[in-house]
């Protein structure tokens, strides 16, 4: 199976697990509820550079950063493209 093939379900995947992650977040005590976006940024950024590396990680927040900036932001129910990995 080719990886174009294989990314409507991998999309779909990151979608679940976003929303999954979102309801496990409301479901935290309600003290740890307003530390939970720090300790979710410092969880992905591990798990990002583990999966791609320090240097694709630091261009990936890169871009996360711009589209933030720019007042983008990626609403819960879908997925922006940060790398080719999602693409």
């Amino acid at each position: 199976m080719s990886a174009r093939a294989e990314a409507p379900d991998r999309i779909a995947d990151l979608q679940r697990a976003m929303q999954l992650i979102a309801d496990a977040v409301e479901e935290l005590p309600a003290e740890c509820r307003d530390l939970a976006g720090n300790a979710l940024l410092n969880v992905a950024a591990e798990a990002v550079a583990q999966d791609v590396g320090y240097a694709e990680a630091g261009r990936i927040f890169s871009r996360l950063a711009d589209l933030l900036a720019r007042g983008l932001q990626p609403p819960i129910a879908d997925a922006i493209s940060l790398n080719a990995f999602d693409a």
